[in-house]
């Protein structure tokens, strides 16, 4: 026998072996009926493999209707509906010499912003930054006392980000100088709010201005 048909032969005995036993032994897949009369079917069973899925996979959301005008279900996470669009905001932050500036935004739970703010024409550190958040007064009693959340802390010129709120409240940013000389901090803004304001400003230790929350 030459070589080419030794091969071939190899070749049909491998594909036997696979479809007679390895194909039941291994996957329950049985198509000659061997593996089942020569018990290797049970050992695919025992081995754990899994059934076919015979179930019905459902997602939370609604039957797709391409005449509605609103889709009030969705896949949770992809998307929030709003009832009026967003703000698009710049806002410059005049900070004095030794100022501290907080300033936030009045929010609903799970509505978004996209942020960023640099400041302008810097020379030193830039500011010392702490981006938190703490319900109203009205909610305050449903939280534990001094209650309130820190989304990012540090000193820098400049950061962007998106952020969703986790609770109903005021949510933005406490800035202090640490440049020499005053500065302008410019913030831009995209999202969802009820109403921002400037609630506290303090020159070297100073108290000048305050709001309760």
């Amino acid at each position: 026998m030459n070589l080419p048909s030794k091969l071939t032969l190899g070749a049909l005995g491998a594909g036997a072996l696979l479809t007679v036993a390895v194909l039941p032994a291994e996957y329950g897949i049985d198509p000659t009926g061997l593996g089942q009369k020569l018990g290797l079917t049970a050992l695919a069973q025992e081995a754990g493999t899994p059934a076919a899925f015979e179930g019905e996979m459902s997602f939370n959301i609604g039957a797709y209707d391409p005449t509605a005008e609103r889709i009030n279900q969705s896949v949770q996470g992809l998307i929030h509906l709003e009832d009026a669009p967003f703000h698009n905001e710049v806002i410059d932050i005049e900070i004095e010499d030794y100022g501290e500036v907080e300033y936030k935004f009045i929010m609903p739970a799970d509505t978004t912003f996209v942020y960023s703010w640099e400041v302008l024409d810097a020379v030193g550190e830039g500011v010392y930054y702490d981006f938190h958040g703490h319900p109203s007064s009205d909610d305050a009693v449903n939280y534990p006392e001094g209650f309130e959340m820190a989304y990012a802390k540090g000193e820098g010129l400049t950061q962007s980000g998106s952020f969703t709120t986790p609770f109903a409240g005021y949510h933005g940013f406490y800035f202090m100088n640490i440049e020499e000389g005053p500065i302008t901090l410019r913030l831009n803004i995209a999202g969802y709010w009820e109403d921002s304001k400037e609630m506290y400003r303090a020159i070297k230790g100073e108290v000048v201005h305050s709001e309760e929350f």
